[in-house]
């Protein structure tokens, strides 16, 4: 589990084609690099690290500095990954605002179901993205 955020994601799938950074998208494993998606059936090798990065304000990541010529597919697949993994976490939010409301903490949950509804619409914007990319 991922000390950080609690997500449960234990590692990193590497894509078996190019060795590439793999994520998913509906349960079905993906390459960021290669666009490869290994039958469910598949032994894939796993790195240590975690599959998504913790970011902070004021931290700029390379990633956002430069720009390659198969930027354009990542994004094809990033896009879906990331409301994928913002409804996990919404899931997981949900469950928390119900235990902290039980435990007599009306504030939290409440304060919790609106980091949800932020989510949502998140969400929405990453949809809005993902189709204005497809064109």
């Amino acid at each position: 589990m991922c000390e950080e955020c609690g997500c449960e994601v234990r590692t990193t799938l590497v894509c078996p084609e190019c060795g590439g950074r793999m994520v998913l998208i509906n349960g079905q494993a993906t390459c960021l690099s290669c666009g490869t998606s290994p039958s469910p059936d598949a032994d894939l090798p796993e790195r240590e690290e975690h599959h998504h990065h913790h970011h902070h304000a004021g931290h700029a990541h390379e990633e956002e500095a430069k720009t390659e010529p198969d930027d354009l597919a990542k994004l094809r697949i990033l896009l879906p990954h990331w409301v994928e993994h913002n409804e996990d976490h919404a899931a997981g939010f949900r469950r928390w605002a119900a235990k902290a409301r039980a435990l007599g903490q009306e504030e939290t949950a409440q304060q919790i179901e609106e980091a949800v509804e932020r989510m949502v619409v998140c969400n929405q914007a990453l949809i809005a993205a993902l189709e204005a990319l497809e064109g």
